[in-house]
């Protein structure tokens, strides 16, 4: 694994594999990456890339696409650059069978540069992922399909609700939230990781949300229990105890409130349809 920092310059490669990606792998990004004048023109035979332009660059039949964001999806052919002058970007390159689950979830166009007001959501994200990727040899899929998910996320929030830019305190509160999903957290500490009172951080979460914070986060957790019973062989004490519940029975009584069935229940449906889908019987 190389992480090579040259100014404000970033780039990772992972170690060559071979096999299933899994859920989720990044095999390479760059942060604000300056090219010399060009063009580049190829087939893309990766999962999926997004790029974004800081920079006057090209992107397809598109001319000035800075502060443009592109999706190629596996057989786009991608032409971008500027043969006049240099040009910045940033991009990542992302495999997986949760890559196109999230982007047909958040519905977000591909093979075309979209213009939204999104450079901060992608720095944030982008910075969050490197840091993610230096920290550790392997890839966590965990961690990695949850940023993902965010980020997709938030690019489609911005294309619906151009003035939905999600201030930077907000986002720093939300990403605390995920990466303490098991944690007992109080709204008054994830309200101080955004620097704002507990009144004043619930109203700006909402407005810019949707939902209280506390709201969001129990979606998070049920959401993570529902991967973890469909993917994962952990106990439903385990489960209870990765979604920040002591209390194993307080965790099922909620888990059956947001899904509508038992924990117990959820899974075994669940890994009956995988097993129909694998047979063709589904």
């Amino acid at each position: 694994m190389d992480i090579i920092p040259m100014s404000q310059f970033l780039l990772y490669r992972a170690p060559k594999w071979k096999g299933n990606p899994g859920r989720i792998r990044i095999s390479s990004m760059g942060i604000h990456e300056v090219m010399q004048p060009a063009m580049l023109h190829y087939p893309q035979k990766a999962g999926l890339v997004l790029m974004y332009f800081h920079t006057p660059a090209q992107a397809g039949s598109e001319e000035n696409c800075a502060g443009r964001f592109i999706l190629w999806p596996r057989g786009s052919l991608c032409r971008y650059g500027n043969s006049a002058a240099s040009w910045d970007h940033s991009w990542c390159v992302l495999e997986g069978s949760a890559v196109g689950l999230s982007l047909e979830l958040h519905s977000l166009p591909t093979n075309r540069a979209v213009e939204a007001d999104v450079e901060g959501v992608i720095a944030h994200y982008f910075e969050a992922i490197m840091n993610e990727l230096s920290s550790r040899l392997e890839q966590d899929e965990y961690v990695l399909e949850h940023l993902l998910d965010l980020l997709f996320y938030e690019l489609s929030r911005l294309i619906r609700n151009p003035e939905l830019q999600i201030p930077e305190r907000l986002l720093k509160a939300e990403e605390f939230m995920w990466k303490n999903l098991a944690a007992p957290l109080t709204l008054e500490e994830i309200a101080g990781k955004a620097a704002l009172s507990v009144s004043r951080f619930s109203s700006l979460f909402g407005r810019h949300y949707g939902e209280p914070p506390m709201q969001y986060l129990n979606r998070r957790r049920m959401n993570l229990a529902a991967q973890l019973l469909t993917y994962h062989a952990n106990s439903c004490k385990q489960v209870a105890e990765l979604t920040g519940f002591s209390d194993q029975f307080h965790f099922s009584r909620r888990f059956s409130r947001f899904w509508g069935v038992s924990p117990r229940q959820f899974r075994e449906e669940k890994r009956a349809l995988i097993i129909r889908n694998e047979d063709g019987t589904g």
